[in-house]
Parts: structure tokens; sequence; C-alpha cells
């Protein structure tokens, strides 16, 4: 839960605490409907504690995806990674693509005579 959710809660606390006082103290001093009024609105701000409590919880839940997304995503950048390197060590030399396959580095894997294709 972040600070902002703490306070919130804290201050829902509060509010609810001080509607149920006050509840509490106007019993058979005020008219009936006006104690099941203020009643009715210290219930309110437990709702609001609830609201609080699933938005963390939500929170967290997002951060585990994104993190496990991020894993997935490192994971696939490191097979792309290694699939483009067996490519490149795979494909022959420069001088082969350049001069339209008639002639190889001396340092290619794939050195055939001057006059074929490799």
């Amino acid at each position: 839960m972040s600070n902002g959710s703490r306070t919130l809660t804290a201050l829902y606390v509060a509010v609810a605490l001080w509607l149920s006082f006050c509840t509490v103290r106007t019993w058979g001093a005020v008219p009936l409907w006006t104690t099941l009024a203020m009643a009715v609105a210290s219930l309110a701000p437990v709702i609001g504690i609830v609201r609080e409590t699933v938005i963390a919880d939500e929170r967290r839940a997002v951060a585990v995806l994104r993190e496990r997304q991020g894993r997935r995503a490192a994971w696939r950048d490191a097979v792309a990674a290694a699939v483009a390197q067996a490519e490149v060590e795979a494909a022959c030399c420069e001088r082969w693509w350049t001069s339209c396959a008639t002639e190889h580095d001396p340092a290619c894997a794939h050195r055939t005579s001057w006059g074929t294709t490799a």
C-alpha cells in the first residue's frame, strides 16, 4: 500500500470513528431519522477503506504481471539475439556478397573456388 493510500485509510478510519461517536452521542437527543442518517454516513468511510485495499491489491497484481512480462521480453530478446548471431555466423563472407558470389575472403569457412557459387 502506498503512503497516500495509508494516509487516506487513516483519514477514513478517523472519520468513521468520529461519525460513530456522534451517532452514539445523539441517540435519543435528536429525531430518530437524523441518528439513522448519521449511522449510515459513518458507513461511507468503511467503503473508502475497502476501496483503498482493493486498489492496493490490484497495484500489487499489476506489478507482478509487469515483472513477469519483463522477464519474458528479456528471454525473447536473448533468443532473438542468439538466432541472429547464428544466422550471421552461418552467413558467408562480405566479399562473397559484394562480388556476386565469385570470390571469398581467405578466412571464410565456406570458401570454394572462385568461379563457383557457394
